[in-house]
């Protein structure tokens, strides 16, 4: 038994007790290091985790957005004319090119308002005070009325520098050149206001002062113009939820559906997440810039927008009669000028509507491409046994009265509106005929 003994205590690798317990405190000690490591790294090990997550829904975002949304809010998000707002827009993201400006200019505005309320306040106060002293109220009231009177009067007085109407003007002078500035500035934004960006701007403007000034810090934040409470990512999500019901009434008969399978839509929530973590993955924080404003294709339109007013008589829409519209259109003369803006949503049609071609057609990024249009009309289209015999006016005429009829590989159908034959007159037609020729005869660079 001793020898077993022996045996056993020669195969261990430290056989006093003493270096077995120092052994196992060292052991202790390092598995407590290893944990207390593990631990300090956890945040960092789960920072990571989530970038890698957050990446991999953006990516599934993109392409899911690039199925559902884009047709509509376009490609890289900036809009289509009369179809969809955009998303990848500084105005959603809250980013106001006024501010700070504008900021400086309300606080000063409303210190002046401040101030007129308390001399009215006061002035309501001394007519009181007089009409008090007229009924003979003794010699220690009198006494304190006149008091103050006196006091009233060197507040409503221009003797004492702080008085109210000095601090008043001291207020307005430094308005003035801050308000000349924010004109300038205003005027500078003029190609995003064009495309709707600030709708109510003309009316704020007539109105002036703190009006205007509350105008701005409102609609320059898209979020604050719709007097939603909560954040950019609720605000996204419960769009995309619910849709946006009566938005067809703005958008000429497109309305923004629910997307959500809890809404009636398509899409599960993870997938509703991952197109809302794509789009405020476009937020630039402070780094917009103007250049990213006026790259905007269509801003929201407001139920009290006055593009959606009719004022005025309008031309008579061409309807959906090829054979009648080819008629009138032969009889007129087309502007290549004003075709080319009422492609390029630049400017209304004779009945009142602003278009989307370019947002889809330009570069043929969800259509045929505009600069190739007129050639291809001729060389390809008219050579379909389907459009045998047909004018490249024709031709042209019916695609966009009839979208529909004749689709061009690869692009789907159900693309284009199909709402064009109560938003153009037959000058319009004629004029955008004469612009897509134009590039077959070297008038478009």
């Amino acid at each position: 038994m001793l020898k077993e003994k022996e045996g056993l205590v020669g195969r261990l690798i430290i056989e006093s007790i003493e270096g077995r317990v120092l052994m196992g405190i060292v052991m202790f000690v390092g598995v407590m290091v290893l944990v207390g490591w593990v631990a300090i790294n956890e945040p960092a090990r789960m920072a990571a985790f989530e970038r890698q997550h957050l990446g991999r829904s953006i990516e599934r975002g993109a392409e899911l957005f690039a199925a559902n949304c884009s047709t509509c809010h376009g490609a890289t998000g900036l809009g289509i004319a009369e179809r969809a707002p955009a998303l990848n827009n500084p105005q959603l993201f809250g980013h106001s090119f006024l501010n700070p400006l504008n900021a400086d200019i309300g606080r000063r505005e409303r210190q002046v308002q401040e101030l007129n309320t308390q001399m009215s306040e006061l002035n309501r106060e001394r007519d009181a005070l007089f009409a008090e002293a007229a009924t003979n109220p003794g010699p220690e009231r009198l006494r304190a009325i006149t008091e103050r009177i006196q006091a009233i009067d060197v507040l409503m007085g221009t003797d004492d520098p702080n008085s109210l109407p000095n601090r008043i003007a001291a207020l307005e002078a430094e308005l003035e050149p801050m308000i000349a500035e924010r004109e300038v500035l205003l005027d500078s934004l003029q190609a995003a206001t064009d495309k709707g960006y600030l709708p109510g701007l003309e009316a704020a403007r007539a109105q002036g002062g703190l009006a205007l000034t509350q105008y701005l810090e409102r609609d320059s934040n898209r979020l604050l113009q719709a007097g939603w409470g909560g954040d950019l990512r609720s605000f996204l999500t419960t769009t995309l939820v619910h849709g946006r019901p009566g938005s067809q009434d703005a958008w000429g008969g497109t309305q923004m559906v629910a997307w959500a399978q809890r809404g009636g839509g398509p899409l599960r929530d993870d997938q509703v997440a991952d197109i809302v973590n794509y789009i405020l993955n476009w937020d630039k924080g402070n780094a917009w810039t103007t250049e990213d404003l006026f790259a905007v294709n269509q801003f929201t339109k407001l139920k009290a927008d006055a593009s959606m007013v009719a004022s005025g008589p309008a031309a008579q829409a061409i309807g959906r009669d090829v054979d009648a519209a080819l008629v009138a259109v032969t009889a007129l003369t087309g502007d290549p000028v004003r075709g080319k803006a009422i492609y390029n949503g630049e400017a209304r049609t004779e009945v009142r509507a602003r278009l989307a071609c370019a947002s889809c057609h330009m570069g043929g990024v969800q259509a045929p491409a505009t600069e190739v249009t007129w050639t291809n009309t001729l060389n390809i289209r008219l050579a379909d046994p389907v459009n045998a015999g047909r004018s490249p006016e024709y031709y042209i005429i019916a695609s966009i009265l009839h979208p529909n009829d004749y689709i061009v590989a690869p692009y789907a159908s159900g693309i284009m509106p199909q709402t064009y034959p109560d938003q153009l007159s037959a000058q319009d037609l004629a004029d955008i005929i004469a612009y897509l020729r134009s590039y077959a005869e070297g008038g478009q660079s």
